[in-house]
């Protein structure tokens, strides 16, 4: 070699080197890592606890951990293979792992093989803008290579799939075939006897595995035992082109399909090697519709390839370029938005997107004649990783918890994901509240299962994302289709949310009382009378605001705790707290119930358990002690008002996912000190790290046309918009009168005062987290196909989430809340202005304290009853969804008696008996002046401030 040849080459080695030195060094190190996740069935990872080998001396496992899923990846280098992914015999040695790196869309492993540098990319595309890619249950693993010593070697590269991938009963027979199409070879892998609809250890036992490379030069296949083809391709290099058809079970002989690449002399490749592995289910759900049909529904992407499965593949292995430059683009924006948060922020983040999206099946119906109807779309949840039930649809409390992602990502995910939900209630009669799920044995969506003791969490969280949806998408179809199932559901909130009694919490609490829970069935109270208010229904949104308004009043006089710096985990009970997540809901909509005031003495409160937390984090709760929640500590740092406790806040999740000493993947639940999975592996809850991100996501004007939506539904059935309330008067008595009348004449004065010295509302937009100059919006709309190159960078440059590269804004998650006190009405100010005197300092001096503007904020306690709302939880309400009118609160109205014959409910506002809203609400007031007065006493009696000069 000459000396100019040797310096080149050295020089080269040099920029290699230089190149893998300026990588971003792996930060997280979690017990698990995402390979390949693209559906509620497709979902494997690389179990890295410590002490594990690693990937390219390892198995990869189905989510559960538990079921090896047989797949291996090979590099020949001179003819001395090296594997980068398997745990098999058949090798010459093994590629170092140097480094890891993670993005929403990518796990990207760099090693040494011999002389050369490898980069294995397994990519998992995440397409909101394109709902036939999105739903292409096939994910992606790439290998580049690069000479370390700048000289060229012989080499190929090879990757292999075993049928384990078709089932969790290892012992089932499979069968397979090899086809060649214009653009791509593949493996075909199903089951000689495959059961529709159900599923052995969380793997689905009727899909079909396709294992695929698209068609290029010097490349070979090869069907047969594991250690057959292994040991060709570590002799030869290449593969013989031959199939066995020796078919059998999966195990204990292990099949394998395999595909490999003779890239010949190379110094580095040109363009990634990129294999293609999918686990198509097509029907993928059995959906049991309103009228107790069972309807199969496909995939969405049939509404373009049909049953054309080979040419669904090309386009996956042709578009692969495309589909890594949008992955990249994608990365690159949520990366940075996130960082601005923090790196650990970012890492939360790039872990979670995929098993997020993942755990969705998007999904059309079908006709008679067997084709797709695109107009017709249904996404479907599984509950992946409860250990309660890793099967239920559409689990409601789980759909809150994804909520920031799926904002973030495309809000249109969220119509067709509470469509079915909603489809199964319209007709439901005797229960006010909302249902938990459409299923318990995924895919099967056979609809809702009766009574449950949920029903404050499961509405609020079925009112809260309905209009999530409808905010930040613009569509508002859904509210009209179904709004008097939306006014069933507020109604029973209204009478029942501000005390829960015998109800249950997403945390499977019941303790009576609880503050967060009682906070959400009020944010659903203020979503509905949004939602009214975007339908137009003026009359019904005063009264849902008024509702919300006494309702949030009442529940910060009961909430707090006695030195009114903190909120109660239960009322009345001043050892309790919780992490308030629920009121990350009301920072997301922007309907800014809960005050600055109480938000920051929250947060302060937070920062004292944090500064005795474990290193896992904050519990959930004073009950759930030993338990953190990752969804809802981030749920929570979206509501805080500083940012240390809001990365202390992060930094505690990011602490238990970076520690690989226990096992599984991404948990939604843990032991808060030893860091222990508890609930939740792998769950689309994960979706709450996106809660940061999504306050950023602008809303839009709710387009809705009366009518257009079909149907309003029975959601209030004619009996049930009169229910007849049970009368509190007799109960109360005089005592309530005379409650009613101080109440008045002093919130009057109060109501007078505060409008005087209030300032000016800000706007709610105002409080949205600024965290790029370009705000992010959400992705297109899924109903058209665009062409291949429309597939760019443009969109995401011109905002579909935000410039990656727009310089950095200050970012403020807290700012301005919209001041809720509304002005008094005529007659209040009238008795206002005739009672202002001789106290009116003292009542001036004692409206500048705290105290006086909680009561100023509670005083929102005259306002008119809905006519609409149910009283008992029992009693049975008959209706059509034909009725397409919606039930306004003040026409009259008729209920049905106990005994069924009917009798006249009309109502009047002088002689309606007092709702137990309202007397809780009044008692609180009642309380909330004796302590007002109290103060005043107490000032007055102070001597005043000496001058110290």
């Amino acid at each position: 070699m000459s000396a100019s040849s040797l310096w080149l080459a050295l020089w080269f080695s040099f920029l290699v080197t230089l190149a893998r030195s300026q990588a971003p060094a792996q930060s997280i190190f979690p017990a698990s890592m995402p390979l390949a996740i693209r559906s509620p069935f497709m979902s494997v990872w690389y179990s890295s606890t410590n002490g594990s080998n690693p990937i390219s001396n390892s198995w990869p496992l189905f989510w559960g951990q538990s079921s090896i899923m047989g797949w291996a990846g090979k590099i020949r280098v001179d003819g001395q293979t090296y594997s980068w992914l398997g745990n098999d015999a058949q090798r010459s040695g093994t590629a170092n792992v140097t480094n890891v790196q993670f993005t929403p869309t990518r796990t990207i492993f760099t090693m040494q093989a011999g002389p050369m540098s490898v980069t294995v990319t397994f990519l998992s595309p995440i397409e909101p803008s394109d709902w036939v890619l999105q739903s292409l249950p096939f994910s992606y693993v790439s290998v580049e290579a690069n000479s370390l010593d700048g000289q060229a070697h012989s080499v190929q590269v090879y990757s292999d799939i075993s049928a384990e991938w078709q089932s969790g009963d290892r012992s089932s027979q499979v069968r397979w075939s090899q086809h060649t199409t214009g653009g791509s070879i593949y493996h075909e892998i199903d089951l000689q006897n495959p059961v529709r609809d159900a599923e052995i250890n969380h793997q689905a036992q009727d899909g079909i595995t396709y294992f695929a490379m698209a068609t290029r030069p010097s490349q070979t296949w090869q069907i047969d035992r594991d250690s057959t083809v292994r040991s060709k391709f570590q002799s030869d290099g290449t593969l013989p082109n031959t199939a066995t058809n020796n078919f059998g079970p999966i195990s204990p002989a292990f099949s394998v399909y395999a595909i490999a690449a003779d890239l010949g002399q190379i110094s580095s490749t040109s363009e990634p090697i990129a294999w293609a592995i999918g686990y198509v289910r097509n029907p993928s759900i059995a959906y049991t519709a309103p009228n107790g049909a069972t309807q199969e529904l496909a995939p969405y992407f049939v509404t373009k390839y049909g049953n054309d499965i080979g040419q669904a593949i090309d386009a996956v292995t042709s578009s692969f370029g495309d589909v890594l430059q949008r992955a990249v683009a994608f990365d690159q924006a949520i990366i940075g938005n996130a960082t601005q948060v923090s790196s650990h922020y970012a890492d939360l983040v790039s872990l979670a997107a995929r098993q997020a999206i993942g755990s969705l099946d998007i999904t059309v119906s079908t006709g008679s004649d067997g084709n797709a109807n695109a107009s017709d779309v249904r996404i479907f949840m599984k509950d992946i990783g409860s250990t309660s039930s890793t099967e239920r649809v559409n689990p409601v409390e789980r759909i809150f918890a994804a909520l920031p992602a799926l904002v973030y990502v495309n809000s249109s995910f969220i119509g067709p994901l509470l469509a079915p939900l909603l489809d199964a209630q319209d007709s439901l009669t005797g229960q006010p509240y909302a249902a938990q799920d459409i299923g318990l044995a995924y895919p099967n969506a056979t609809g809702t299962h009766g009574a449950h003791q949920q029903g404050i969490e499961q509405s609020g969280n079925m009112l809260i994302a309905l209009y999530a949806h409808a905010r930040f998408s613009g569509d508002g179809s859904l509210l009209n289709k179904h709004y008097n199932l939306t006014k069933r559901w507020a109604d029973y909130l209204v009478n029942n949310t501000l005390t829960p009694t015998n109800q249950f919490s997403a945390d499977e609490e019941n303790t009576a009382n609880m503050t967060n829970l009682a906070i959400k069935g009020i944010i659903g109270v203020k979503a509905m009378a949004e939602i009214s208010r975007a339908l137009g229904e003026d009359s019904d949104a005063q009264q849902y605001d008024s509702h919300a308004a006494a309702l949030v009043g009442s529940w910060q006089s009961l909430a707090l705790s006695t030195d009114q710096k903190h909120l109660l985990g239960a009322y009345g009970n001043p050892s309790s707290w919780a992490l308030m997540y629920n009121i990350y809901a009301d920072r997301l909509l922007g309907t800014n119930l809960v005050s600055q005031t109480v938000l920051e003495g929250q947060t302060t409160f937070y920062q004292a358990l944090l500064g005795s937390s474990a290193a896992f984090g904050v519990p959930i709760d004073s009950q759930l002690t030993t338990t953190a929640s990752t969804a809802w500590s981030l749920l929570t740092a979206g509501t805080v008002t500083d940012n240390d406790v809001r990365n202390h806040l992060i930094d505690g999740v990011w602490n238990r996912i970076n520690s690989n000493l226990t096992g599984g993947a991404f948990p939604e639940r843990y032991d808060v000190g030893t860091g222990k999975f508890v609930d939740g592996t792998a769950g689309p809850a994960g979706g709450a790290m996106f809660s940061l991100l999504a306050l950023n996501v602008p809303n839009t004007t709710i387009s809705t046309t009366p009518g257009s939506g079909g149907s309003r539904g029975s959601g209030s059935a004619p009996g049930s918009s009169s229910s007849s309330k049970s009368s509190t008067g007799a109960i109360v008595g005089g005592v309530v009168g005379a409650i009613v009348a101080i109440s008045l004449v002093a919130v009057g004065i109060f109501f007078f005062l505060r409008r005087r010295h209030r300032r000016p509302d800000s706007h709610r937009e105002d409080e949205k987290m600024d965290v790029l100059g370009e705000p992010h919006r959400p992705a297109l709309s899924p109903y058209s196909y665009p062409q291949q190159d429309s597939y760019g960078v443009s969109s995401l440059e011109a905002g579909t989430y935000g410039h990656a590269d727009a310089p950095p804004q200050p970012i403020d998650l807290v700012n301005s809340h919209t001041s809720l006190v509304s002005p008094p009405p005529l007659g209040l100010a009238a008795v206002a202005g005739a009672g202002a005197g001789a106290g009116d300092d003292a009542l001036h001096s004692a409206t500048q304290s705290a105290k006086m503007r909680e009561v100023a904020l509670n005083a929102r306690l005259a306002y008119a009853e809905s006519e609409s709302g149910f009283s008992n939880a029992n009693e049975s309400h008959a209706g059509t969804a034909s009725n397409r009118d919606p039930l306004s609160p003040g026409e009259s109205r008729s209920t049905f008696s106990g005994t069924g014959s009917r009798s006249g409910a009309s109502r009047s506002g002088a002689s309606g008996s007092l709702s137990p809203t309202e007397v809780l609400g009044l008692r609180a007031e009642v309380e909330n002046l004796r302590r007002v007065m109290q103060e005043i006493r107490a000032e007055r009696l102070e001597p005043p401030p000496e001058y110290t000069g």
